[in-house]
């Protein structure tokens, strides 16, 4: 036998082990759940949090951009906040965005030709994004935040494929950041 007597499926002492694992798988499932990232958190309370969060981002307005990485990534931010209904006409919370993007030449490849130019065939877009979200009501900094994306890039040998390549990593960058940023902001209006 495998098992000492007293834990035999028929002896009370097998019965109790039985009954104390099924209650510990019980408790163990009790406390798994999955549910969706912008939901309510629970069936009874219709729409307060998740409501509430989403109306605040509605009524944040984004300073004016520099230039026009940070125009991609301002204009993706007022998509995200308001759902696509543009900037608000009274904000309730001013958002200060600055946007740094840097190109970093990662690879070299020697094609079969045993080509030496020195050219970069690899190459990435980091991007930066730093914010301060301020309560225009009293001038309170609710929340600062930076968060860091890159985009990767082929280089092929013609200067225009490089430059396309480059600008479509630089948009791809714009919209993680965007995303990134987005969630950031709403975890910072979720503490108030």
């Amino acid at each position: 036998m495998s098992l000492p007597d007293r834990f035999q499926p028929g002896s009370r002492s097998g019965r109790l082990l039985l009954r104390v694992c099924v209650l510990g798988m019980a408790l163990i499932a009790a406390g798994c759940q999955v549910r969706p990232l912008y939901s309510t958190p629970s069936p009874t309370v219709t729409g307060s949090v998740n409501d509430n969060i989403r109306s605040k981002l509605a009524g944040i307005s984004i300073n004016q951009p520099g230039d026009r990485v940070t125009q991609e990534v301002r204009n993706n931010l007022i998509f995200l906040f308001a759902g696509g209904a543009g900037e608000p006409a009274s904000p309730a919370y001013s958002l200060t965005l600055s946007v740094y993007s840097r190109d970093l030449s990662l690879l070299l490849v020697q094609n079969a030709t045993n080509d030496k130019s020195g050219q970069p065939t690899a190459g990435s877009m980091r991007m930066t994004g730093s914010y301060t979200l301020t309560r225009l009501s009293d001038g309170k900094v609710v929340g600062t935040g930076t968060r860091i994306v890159t985009a990767d890039y082929d280089a092929p040998r013609q200067r225009y494929a490089v430059l396309r390549a480059q600008r479509d990593a630089n948009n791809r960058a714009a919209r993680e950041l965007a995303e990134s940023l987005n969630l950031s902001v709403a975890q910072d209006l979720s503490k108030i």
